[in-house]
């Protein structure tokens, strides 16, 4: 699976709980707790636009040849020096 088609789900998931813990909240009348869960749902779209940024930058870099703007010091990975 490509990073960014599981970024896709991981985010579209996390949305969707994001939608359900404000609908639930709502449903109660939960009115006290209203501004926690909001900032939870919150906290879960923050989540998967990071999500969906971090697959987007790791598909880049392995994109990308070495000695390019992703690789700056234009080597190889530690573990491949040996």
């Amino acid at each position: 699976m490509r990073h960014e088609e599981f970024a896709h789900r991981a985010g579209r998931r996390l949305e969707e709980t994001a939608d359900r813990l404000e609908g639930e909240a709502r449903d109660l009348g939960i009115h006290g707790g209203a501004s926690k869960t909001g900032a939870r749902a919150g906290e879960l779209r923050v989540a998967a636009l990071l999500v969906r940024g971090e697959a987007k930058a790791v598909s880049e870099a392995e994109a990308a040849p070495a000695g390019t703007k992703s690789d700056p010091a234009g080597g190889p990975p530690l573990r491949a020096q040996g």
